[in-house]
């Protein structure tokens, strides 16, 4: 493993929807409008362990009381979606309960309305909301299909509904919850817009034309929406080849110990799960709590290559991101498999799109002088392949780690040695830090400049400096941008301000006009990652889109489509802990920006409106007044959860409740930034 790694190293985070009308038409013949909502929390309860949260469970079972032979053991599915959006004078409003079974049996089933508030981290048998009476009733499931419930009776305009499944007979029924790819609970609502209504007209999206029931094909030069459904993002993303066509570009770092499964188990008792849980990985990470606080977003078990296809989803979640490529760190190691998929990687990035590169970060031996074969052998193993990132020069970019643990001399070496196996490299050195001034005895062996950055905002403008002196050298700059940093293990964590200095990142690269942004990391949870994951859903991923896309295009994009996103941590970081079970002693800050203990809603308006935060009795708003990106934070308040709100004339237009509260204490710290919200949409995962 590489040197610079300290540690080795649930559910998806369902995003809050605002459900976009289709256009009204002004004739009597308006069409019918349908699209598909995504629920934004989901969950099973059971009987027979009614004090038990399922929150972090792949499926949701439903069953009898007698289920599995068993007294009192009956087990209930809870769903939840929020629809906003459809005209007050819609006509022939149709809700469809949309759920797809892990296997086919011929239970019976029945959709109730739930009334009261819940939760998927928090509710058990004991505390579940009521029931009502049954909307419908369904006999018959198929593997893997879905199967639709009308539960149109509900329907009572614009807001959030609750339903529960109960079984009657039969054995027990297994569906997809949200925290699988894709696969979890919709509900379709479909309506007449009503005659000579122009006044409905969306203004956030394309007219929706079918209900999507199935997972999208992402076409490697579109931003990937959904078949009849709104695009993904706040704003209109230029197609992937165009954004290519642009000078600058945009790498995100990729560590291969951490892809999107390890060991193609049942999330639930898979590697990651281990990591997430303090007593796992037979209790080596207990005293801190387990070894991370985040996994990548989950899928089912796959069958035949499941390495390459876990790689080529995670390409296509780049390209979503407005990425052009992966930074891949590469060794082979006779002891981690995980090190040896970098063929795979290539031809991940090959079928998906033949346009998506992979440059190289070769891992090398740190002793003073010693010999490079096998980082010759390692980059020889991308020879010629046409996924391999090249300059506009034909020439073959390196950028290693840290790679002053060896000479400039060194590194020369291995250039030469390379180009008597025909191929032609250029160093990029992402130093361990580098802000602008020194190394230049680096300047006669190196064709850029990088660095592994930092975490916290207030120095993001050393990149603007780096450029700056990067281009006074006539060399080009790769400047890195990083959410946050939170290594339990180290017990230590950077304060990233919410999303402040990833944003500032961007910011201060742009002013420093570098060549490159380097995304560190995609895929380390265990200090630093920024692919889409179970605590932060897609958040951190559109806010890199939105960025690249100004990176790229020199201005700033154009708000479209109303979307409210979140940052904050579930407790305040001066919280108490159990000092008996986190032994460690506290997780804090070494040196950068102190700690602020705030929530953060990055607001996309399309036009002006008041911003509201929501906890408990605490209520902050904010005026825009015109339509752009807005950053809108308020003081952390313990024993809540915060809601977020745009109005427009005194009318909510959009409500997104966060899914972590904001306990008072903790077992053991979790200082990462949780994150939610945006727009529906089918997504790579």
């Amino acid at each position: 493993m590489s040197t610079h790694r300290r540690a080795v190293p649930a559910v998806l985070v369902a995003v809050a929807c605002a459900l976009s009308a289709g256009a009204a038409d002004a004739s009597a013949s308006a069409a019918p409008v349908s699209v598909v909502v995504p629920s934004t929390n989901d969950v099973f309860i059971s009987q027979a362990a009614p004090e038990t949260v399922y929150g972090s469970a792949e499926w949701m079972s439903v069953c009898v009381k007698t289920c599995n032979d068993a007294t009192n053991a009956e087990r209930r599915a809870l769903m939840q979606f929020k629809v906003s959006g459809v005209p007050a004078n819609a006509q022939n409003v149709k809700l469809t309960l949309q759920v797809r079974s892990t296997r086919t049996t011929d239970t019976t089933v029945s959709a109730h309305m739930v009334t009261g508030t819940w939760s998927q981290t928090t509710t058990s048998w004991i505390t579940r909301p009521a029931f009502g009476t049954a909307l419908t009733t369904r006999t018959g499931f198929t593997a893997d299909t879905v199967a639709e419930l009308d539960v149109s009776k509900a329907y009572t305009g614009n807001g959030t509904y609750s339903f529960g499944l109960t079984a009657s007979k039969g054995p027990v029924a297994v569906l997809y919850s949200s925290r699988t790819t894709g696969k979890g609970p919709n509900l379709k609502v479909t309506y007449t817009p009503a005659a000579a209504t122009p006044t409905a007209t969306p203004t956030t999206g394309p007219t929706p034309t079918a209900s999507p029931t199935t997972s999208p094909t992402v076409s490697p030069t579109a931003s990937p929406t959904a078949t009849g459904s709104v695009p993904c993002l706040p704003f209109d993303k230029p197609a992937a080849s165009t954004l290519r066509s642009y000078d600058k570009k945009v790498f995100a770092f990729y560590f291969p110990p951490y892809p999107l499964s390890i060991d193609n188990k049942d999330p639930a008792k898979d590697q990651y799960a281990s990591w997430l849980d303090p007593a796992g990985s037979n209790g080596m990470y207990a005293e801190q709590g387990g070894h991370s606080r985040d996994r990548p977003l989950t899928r089912p078990v796959r069958s035949g290559d499941w390495r390459q296809a876990d790689f080529e989803v995670e390409v296509r979640q780049a390209i979503a991101m407005g990425l052009d490529g992966f930074i891949y760190e590469h060794h082979t190691s006779t002891s981690d498999q995980r090190f040896n998929q970098f063929p795979k990687m290539l031809a991940a990035a090959k079928a998906v799109d033949p346009g998506f590169r992979i440059m190289l970060s070769p891992d090398f031996p740190t002793t003073k002088g010693a010999a490079p074969d096998k980082v010759i052998s390692d980059v020889l193993m991308a020879k010629g392949h046409p996924s391999l990132y090249k300059l506009p020069d034909g020439t073959i970019p390196l950028a290693p780690f840290y790679p002053e643990r060896q000479s400039p001399a060194w590194w020369d070496a291995v250039r030469e040695k390379l180009a008597a196996q025909g191929m032609k490299t250029v160093l990029v050195p992402i130093f361990l830090d580098w802000s602008g001034s020194g190394k230049t005895e680096w300047n006669d062996s190196v064709a850029g400049y990088s660095s592994w950055g930092v975490r916290w905002q207030s120095s993001t403008d050393g990149y603007r400096k780096s450029g700056i002196e990067a281009a006074k050298r006539g060399k080009f700059y790769m400047a890195p941008a990083a959410l946050e940093d939170m290594r339990p293990r180290d017990k230590r964590y950077w304060e990233p301000s919410n999303s402040g200095t990833l944003r500032q990142s961007f910011v201060k690269a742009m002013e420093g006009d570098a060549d490159i942004v380097n995304l560190l990391t995609w895929n380390d949870y265990a200090e630093s990652w920024l692919a889409p994951s179970v605590e932060r859903g897609y958040a951190p991923a559109d806010v890199v889109a939105y960025y690249t896309t100004w990176f790229k295009t020199g201005k700033e994009p154009s708000v479209k489509r109303d979307a409210l996103y979140y940052f904050h941590r579930s407790h305040r970081t001066d919280a108490p802990f159990d000092a008996s079970k986190q032994t460690i002693g506290a997780i804090s800050i070494p040196y950068g920006d102190a700690a602020t203990n705030n929530v953060e809603l990055l607001a996309f308006v399309k036009e002006a409106g008041t911003l509201t935060i929501k906890q408990g009795t605490d209520v902050q708003t904010k005026e825009v007044t015109g339509p752009g990106m807005v950053s809108f934070k308020a003081p952390m308040v313990p024993g809540t959860t915060p809601v977020f709100e745009l109005k427009r004339n005194g009318k909510v237009v959009q409500t997104v409740k966060s899914d972590t509260a904001i306990v008072k204490s903790v077992v053991y710290q979790d200082l990462i930034n949780h994150a939610g919200g945006g727009v529906p949409c089918s997504r790579p995962l």
